[in-house]
């Protein structure tokens, strides 16, 4: 009975360390990923744009809109593109001194021009479908195979080319009514990361 006992609290510490171990492992590995999303950050092709480091402070869902902390007392604009390591995210809309709420890519009154990365380039108008999908209505009659990535035509005043949008996955190219679409996951999402770029 008494080695039942000191069996059991041998245990019971056993068991608590290794909690105490795995937790350590669970929090090294979310700070790793946070380390390579800022390091992603640091190495971003801004193409001569000037950055502005801003961080998300308020997002509400019901509306596709981010708050973040940066604003005209930072040179931030309605129009600039919000843009994480993965890609963008958001066009800011309006701008306070201080603040500035920002559209995401997946809102259905957000819209930009995209291209599919194929050795033809095949261009488009991309916008918001729901939180996760995108968009893309196409002009040629191509038809542009799953997995192609969707970057930024830089056709934008404001917009660079270049910047990664998502992946198709899924084309739909209606010969007899002319309907050529490409559903496409976004490359940035909210919730991937709670620092970004804004590109003046």
């Amino acid at each position: 009975m008494k080695d039942a006992r000191k069996l059991r609290a041998e245990n019971e510490g056993l068991r608590q360390q290794l909690n105490a171990v795995q937790a350590y492992f669970d929090t090294a590995e979310v700070q790793e990923q946070q380390i390579q999303k800022l390091r992603g950050m640091l190495n971003l092709n801004t193409v001569g744009r000037a950055r502005v480091n801003a961080d998300i402070i308020n997002y509400v869902p019901y509306d596709n809109r981010i708050t973040l902390n940066r604003g005209s007392r930072d040179g931030v604009k309605p129009n600039y593109p919000v843009i994480t390591a993965e890609g963008l995210l958001a066009l800011v809309s309006t701008v306070s001194e201080t603040t500035s709420q920002a559209s995401l890519l997946t809102s259905s009154g957000v819209s930009v021009g995209g291209v599919a990365t194929l050795p033809t380039p095949v261009a488009g108008f991309v916008k918001g479908e729901k939180s996760d999908r995108l968009v893309m209505d196409v002009f040629d009659n191509v038809d542009i195979p799953v997995g192609t990535e969707i970057i930024t035509t830089g056709y934008s005043e404001f917009i660079p080319r270049g910047i990664r949008i998502g992946i198709v996955s899924e084309y739909f190219n209606d010969q007899e009514y002319g309907i050529r679409r490409a559903f496409i996951l976004p490359s940035s999402r909210i919730g991937m990361s709670k620092e970004v770029v804004i590109l003046k």
